[in-house]
């Protein structure tokens, strides 16, 4: 009787605790990361303002590149929002909707994420513009109401993502630096990245250059028809390259889309392919596919500089290309090598 007495006080205890903790602990989590950004704060401004080029710096799709945007509403416009559907494990489902904006320094969104947990949060930029240099802050904050605070005793979102937010900002530096030509096209920063376990729908076979643009073309379409059918949420348009014969100017290669796990694919020429996660490096080239050599050269350097070995295939991704934009200088293409 005396044991289960005491029993009774210590879990009374530990429950009078834990709530007095909940009303002490504060009822959110933040993370704030800034870059100095060699270029004016209305370019800045006019790149981040757009859901549809927030989505190519943000922390999620940076690292999920299954998920699949839909933009409602007057994009850059307040009250405009932008869904996705991603991965579970990555990015999962939610929506972001510009709430305000203060031309050339500000803009706000506020998040709600419904998969695989139901959660709020709000992300603000804000920019100062100094002698043409632009200090871009982002703050991103989460809301965990009580009682669920308690969990910020033991979790910090700043020590687990800061990181990503960094990467994201680093993304767009190199981006916006590059539209704005102040850097040129052989200072590409080359970015780490962790890329996550992706499957792909691809249709691969040996290629010469002179017919790797034809081959792409052709085949993504037929790959993108397929995969729409199965509802298999195919993804950014991508090449994935298994290696690159000199001598005979031939490669294997495969065009590409990124595919729910799992999808089932009924065709005579198109299978899946499961690349696991890997640590990664990657450059961002805006210009025509062509021009892509000095970012290939950056890499290497940045390779034989880092001790780091090569693993195929090597990823091109094509985020912004000709079926969306006619200037070629605003082409998008994101070169990954998975390393080791």
């Amino acid at each position: 009787m005396k044991t289960m007495r005491l029993l009774f006080f210590f879990i009374l205890a530990v429950i009078v605790v834990t709530a007095a903790l909940t009303f002490l602990l504060p009822v959110s989590q933040k993370i704030e990361r800034s870059e100095v950004i060699n270029a004016p704060a209305k370019t800045i401004y006019q790149q981040l303002v757009k859901l549809e080029n927030f989505n190519k710096f943000s922390v999620w799709s940076q690292q999920d590149t299954s998920a699949v945007y839909t933009i409602n509403g007057t994009d850059g416009t307040v009250g405009a929002y932008s869904s996705w559907t991603g991965s579970p494990e990555i990015s999962g489902d939610g929506k972001i909707e510009i709430t305000a904006l203060e031309q050339d320094r500000k803009i706000e969104h506020k998040l709600h994420f419904t998969q695989p947990k139901e959660g709020n949060a709000s992300s603000v930029f804000t920019l100062n513009e100094n002698n043409g240099l632009t200090t871009v802050t982002w703050n991103f904050e989460m809301a965990t109401p009580r009682p669920w605070n308690i969990f910020n005793l033991f979790y910090s979102m700043d020590k687990q993502m800061g990181k990503d937010f960094e990467l994201g900002l680093a993304t767009l530096k190199a981006s916006v630096e590059q539209l704005a030509g102040t850097t040129g096209n052989n200072n590409y920063e080359v970015l780490t990245m962790d890329f996550p376990s992706t499957t792909f729908a691809v249709i691969r076979q040996q290629v010469k250059w002179s017919d790797i643009h034809l081959f792409q073309t052709q085949h993504l379409s037929i790959i993108r028809s397929e995969t729409l059918k199965v509802n298999a949420s195919p993804g950014t348009a991508t090449s994935l390259f298994y290696n690159w014969d000199e001598k005979n100017q031939l490669t294997d290669m495969a065009a590409a889309l990124p595919v729910k796990k799992g999808a089932k694919l009924n065709h005579t020429i198109i299978r899946t392919e499961e690349l696991p996660a890997a640590r990664a490096v990657y450059v961002n080239h805006y210009g025509s596919h062509e021009k892509a050599v000095n970012a290939f050269g950056r890499i290497y350097a940045y390779l034989d500089k880092h001790k780091l070995k090569q693993k195929f295939p090597v990823i091109q991704q094509y985020i912004t290309g000709p079926a969306s934009e006619k200037d070629t200088t605003k082409w998008l293409t994101k070169i990954v090598f998975l390393v080791e």
